[in-house]
């Protein structure tokens, strides 16, 4: 169910910005490593599988989830983003299948990124993950839960014996830039004026969608996925050290439920 919040909070209260960059630096290394091994890698779901559980689980050769399965990305419940990977690889998946040379705007794609990691869409199902992204056509879902680490084993040496290549780095990531978070920056100051949104909530948005837009970039620029890695990590320390988002981190832990601040 994610990362150890308390051990964030207590390193942000104590500004140890060095030990928080490192660990979201080693998760994104990890996630990175298991996406492009050279042995297939399968991640088996079941259950909850929310924030750093719901990113490990993305980088997988394939996925194999257990039909019950509540899998999503909640970080901005307790006032930071996704930084494992989550906002990198929801913006590979959203613009999976559209090529680099296809013309026109990605907005409709990149808005459904933002969506579904600002307003923490989780699944009720192995089902529902399927239509949230999360689950990918080539996945599998095992009814029965106990058979699901064996059928993830004949998936893996099944792969094994296609002779498996790791996935190719995308070319594909055109995102839309300053053009992309101005049009952002409008939703959320209209959800806030009309008390959808917390003035915090608009902070968080903004660093959501300053991620799946690519930065400050010119519109329509080509990005890598290290690029998108870098602006998680910088957006995460950011919101680590807002009081706010503190404030949350601390609700959180003593009441298990989110505070809207």
């Amino acid at each position: 169910v994610g990362a150890n919040i308390a051990m964030v909070l207590m390193a942000a209260q104590m500004g140890n910005w060095d030990m928080l960059e490192q660990m979201v630096r080693r998760l994104q290394g990890a996630g990175s490593r298991m996406k492009y091994c050279k042995k297939p890698i399968i991640t088996c779901p079941s259950g909850m599988t929310l924030g750093g559980g719901c990113e490990i689980t993305l980088h997988g050769s394939r996925i194999q989830a257990a039909a019950e399965l509540y899998m999503g990305l909640v970080e901005v419940g307790v006032g930071v983003i996704p930084a494992g990977g989550g906002c990198k690889e929801t913006v590979c998946r959203v613009l999976r299948g559209v090529p680099a040379d296809v013309q026109g705007s990605r907005m409709p794609f990149i808005q459904k990124a933002f969506e579904q990691i600002a307003l923490a869409k989780v699944s009720r199902s192995a089902e529902e993950a399927c239509g949230l992204m999360y689950l990918r056509p080539e996945d599998n879902v095992s009814l029965a839960r106990e058979k699901q680490i064996g059928q993830a084993k004949e998936v893996a040496l099944g792969l094994a014996r296609a002779g498996y290549k790791p996935p190719v780095a995308p070319d594909n990531l055109i995102l839309p830039g300053r053009n992309g978070m101005a049009l952002f920056e409008a939703g959320l100051l209209q959800f806030n004026a009309g008390g959808f949104a917390t003035d915090h909530d608009v902070t968080v948005g903004r660093k959501v969608a300053y991620i799946v837009c690519g930065g400050d970039i010119r519109p329509n620029s080509a990005v890598t996925e290290q690029h998108l890695l870098d602006l998680e990590c910088e957006a995460f320390l950011s919101l680590c050290g807002n009081e706010k988002t503190q404030a949350r981190i601390e609700f959180m832990l003593k009441n298990g439920k989110p505070l809207r601040n």
